[in-house]
């Protein structure tokens, strides 16, 4: 008799900005398409408790554990699959020394929950000129109105590596486990990426993509000009939701001139500090040898 096969957890740590909520709005609307796959997606408003901003995991994790335990008691499921960009916490804290301070304590509290399972990782990640200018875009939505360069000169250039993310992801779960995505490959389309990352699970996962939902509209120059002038004045959290309603439904840079953030100069800069090292890593870096292997 061959032996009982693992269940299988996947959990995608993130990053930001980096297409979670494409994947997520996916795997909501086609539920059903996951199931007769024999997969359960755990809902992005139900990860919001299981996970918040990665403190969930260190102070009460028993709730995920057992959520993931339960779904996989039913014998139709194989796979569980989590996603939530909050996991490793936030990144660029003004006293952290990483890109994701918490992230070393996070992913040794998710080791113990995933530790009963065949546990396959997903982390995306962008170069950093992008997800810094795409970030700070995100902040005015949430209603900080920060001016770019004021918000820019507080962070730590030399904190932007991915790779103490990727190294400690691989310690805790073994380099075969963990799947780095390069964000790039959007463009080659939304339903090419959502099938990348279900082949990444496991190449099995062959079924059509087709998915013609829109991705988050971020918001152009026009509209950030008129964010940080409306965004002092509003009190509550239904204030704010309305403003980044409206500025992305007639203000987005869809129809507008994209917002222009870093200079050449700096762009140029994070180029020169991070690009080898953003290759290794969306290319199959192992921390034990400090080379390649096929991603």
């Amino acid at each position: 008799m061959s032996p009982k096969r693992r269940k299988i957890v996947v959990f995608h740590v993130g990053a930001h900005k980096t297409g979670t909520s494409l994947l997520q709005k996916y795997m909501r609307d086609n539920a059903a398409l996951l199931r007769r796959n024999r997969i359960y997606y755990i809902s992005r408003g139900a990860m919001n408790d299981f996970v918040g901003w990665g403190r969930q995991l260190l102070t009460d994790p028993d709730p995920l554990a057992r959520k993931i335990r339960t779904t996989l008691l039913v014998p139709w499921f194989t796979t569980v699959i989590a996603s939530h960009e909050n996991t490793l916490g936030r990144p660029l804290r003004t006293r952290g020394t990483h890109l994701y301070p918490r992230a070393p304590e996070i992913v040794d509290a998710l080791g113990d929950v995933l530790a009963p399972y065949d546990a396959r990782i997903v982390f995306s990640i962008r170069p950093q000129d992008q997800f810094l200018e795409s970030y700070y875009l995100q902040s005015i939505h949430e209603g900080r109105h920060e001016p770019f360069d004021e918000w820019y000169a507080r962070i730590d250039l030399d904190a932007l590596s991915w790779r103490p993310v990727v190294d400690k992801l691989h310690e805790v779960f073994g380099h075969e486990h963990v799947h780095v995505i390069d964000f790039r490959t959007i463009t080659r389309g939304q339903e090419a990426y959502i099938g990348d990352f279900f082949t990444r699970i496991d190449p099995r996962y062959t079924f059509d993509i087709e998915y013609s939902a829109m991705r988050n509209p971020s918001i152009s120059d026009k509209g950030l000009r008129m964010a940080l002038a409306a965004n002092p004045h509003l009190k509550s959290g239904d204030e704010r939701k309305l403003m980044r309603k409206f500025l992305q439904k007639h203000f987005s840079n869809q129809r507008y001139t994209r917002p222009a953030l870093l200079s050449d100069d700096q762009k140029r800069a994070l180029y020169d500090r991070y690009a080898a090292e953003y290759e290794e890593l969306v290319t199959g870096y192992e921390p034990a040898t400090g080379t390649t292997r096929p991603a």
